[in-house]
């Protein structure tokens, strides 16, 4: 059993399945025994949602400095991602602003808005949970001009609690769009490999998990395709 996480009042701390919450502090702090197993009862307030009580035993915390480690290296991140990109890269002689943005600001690298983040892409992570936080992303939805869901969206990739401060709103959405592009691509390799590796019970789950309804039309596109 891993070791309880004690966190105390005044820690920043992420939600790692809602990084668009952005640093969340905690204002409260009290342990608590939950079916038999300790955990902590926390009142957090977080940057871009508000004050939140949260169960540790039910939702995994992760302290600020842990969080950062967890992002995906360039080198790892530019090589997983051109590897979804390449079916859909601009024609030769033909480079958008988006590249250009991509090569000035990062050396060729992967740029940070649409880089796929490493708990999609981890090798070394189970196909069945890749492929669960590849559909969590779909939360954002696939419209950027949603302003809620492309600043939601936008901190999640940057970690930056007004991404706003950084880039324009045209940056952000076509920043989207790309994303958007490669996490689809992503999201039909990852079922092919499923099925290749006979994980129809998987995807079966999936599906029938699937309680937003653009998450679960993409993902029936994708066991179809």
């Amino acid at each position: 059993m891993a070791e309880l996480v004690q966190f105390k009042r005044g820690e920043v701390l992420y939600h790692p399945r809602r990084p668009e919450w952005g640093e969340g502090v905690v204002e409260q702090a009290v342990n608590i025994n939950h079916e038999g197993a300790p955990a902590q009862r926390l009142v957090i307030t977080f940057a871009n949602h508000g004050r939140v009580t949260i169960n540790t035993a039910i939702a995994t915390l992760v302290p600020k400095e842990d969080f950062s480690s967890m992002l995906p290296s360039s080198s790892s991140a530019a090589t997983v991602n051109h590897s979804v990109s390449t079916k859909h890269a601009p024609p030769a002689g033909r480079v958008g602003w988006l590249d250009a943005l991509d090569q000035s600001r990062n050396g060729g690298e992967t740029h940070e808005l649409w880089r796929l983040p490493e708990a999609m892409t981890d090798p070394f992570q189970p196909l069945s949970k890749r492929l669960q936080a590849t559909l969590d992303s779909y939360r954002f939805g696939n419209d950027p001009r949603h302003a809620r869901n492309i600043l939601d969206w936008a901190v999640a990739q940057t970690r930056l609690n007004d991404p706003l401060s950084k880039y324009a709103r045209h940056e952000l959405e076509q920043g989207f769009r790309r994303f958007a592009r490669d996490r689809d691509n992503h999201l039909f390799d990852l079922v092919r490999q499923l099925k290749r590796q006979s994980g129809q019970n998987v995807l079966a789950q999936a599906v029938q998990a699937a309680t937003d309804p653009l998450t679960k039309q993409t993902l029936e596109r994708a066991i179809r395709a």
